[in-house]
C-alpha cells in the first residue's frame, strides 16, 4: 500500500484559464483542467480523493464551483474547474490524497 497527499493551485495566471468570464450565453459552463502530478509513480492507477480549501470569487458574483477528478493514472491525474453564469473565479486551492499500490 502506498499513500500520496499534497496540494495544488490553480489561478488565472495558467495558461488556458478561462473562469474569469463572461458566459451568460447557454448556460455560460467554463472548464479549466489542470494536471497533477506524483513524487512517485504507482504500480496500477490509485483511488484519489480531492478537497477545496480555497478560492477566490469576485465578491459581487455567486460562488458557483465544481472540482473533479479525471484521468487517474500511475503518474497522476487531472483536476477539472468549472464555473457559469457570471460568476468571476480567480484562483482554486486544493488539498488531495492518492491511496494505491
Amino acid at each position: 500500500m502506498n499513500l500520496a497527499a499534497g496540494a495544488a493551485r490553480f489561478d488565472e495566471s495558467q495558461v488556458g484559464w478561462t473562469l474569469l468570464g463572461p458566459g451568460l450565453e447557454s448556460g455560460g459552463f467554463r472548464t479549466f483542467t489542470g494536471q497533477v502530478l506524483f513524487d512517485r509513480i504507482f504500480t496500477s492507477p490509485p483511488v484519489v480523493q480531492v478537497g477545496i480549501t480555497g478560492f477566490d470569487i469576485d465578491h459581487r458574483d455567486n460562488a458557483r464551483l465544481n472540482v473533479g477528478i479525471v484521468g487517474i493514472d500511475e503518474r497522476g491525474f487531472g483536476l477539472q474547474l468549472r464555473t457559469w453564469w457570471n460568476t468571476r473565479l480567480w484562483s482554486v486551492d486544493l488539498s488531495w490524497i492518492a491511496i494505491g499500490h
